[in-house]
């Protein structure tokens, strides 16, 4: 599979948004690293977003994950706080419709429920 850095190789959107590597639609997986850490990793087909997305902090910790399935959000994504706790809960349909959302502060304390 292929793997391109965005701090390092050189990617263009397309007029239609579609990510482009060496004026192609690109196929593959893309990542940020800071030096050595990984901060974020998608997947893209044919120039569109298939497949996990995912960030951490810095620290190396989860900051978000999700999956997208031919670019648009599909089933659960999830977002920590920086304490690793959990901080968001949205779901989507197989349409990528909102279905609900879950809140949580810094502490676990429920915020909100489904909207």
């Amino acid at each position: 599979m292929n793997r391109i850095d965005i701090n390092v190789d050189p990617i263009t959107w397309g007029e239609d948004l579609r990510l482009e590597y060496r004026g192609e639609l690109y196929s593959g997986e893309v990542v940020e690293m800071l030096g050595d850490q990984l901060l974020s990793q998608e997947f893209y087909v044919n120039g569109i977003r298939h497949g996990p997305s995912r960030k951490w902090w810095a620290d190396g910790r989860m900051m978000s994950e999700g999956e997208m399935i031919a670019g648009r959000p599909s089933g659960v994504f999830r977002k920590w706080h920086p304490n690793g706790r959990v901080a968001e809960e949205v779901h989507f349909d197989g349409n990528g419709m909102l279905v609900a959302r879950y809140r949580w502060d810094e502490d676990g304390n429920y915020i909100r429920g489904p909207s």
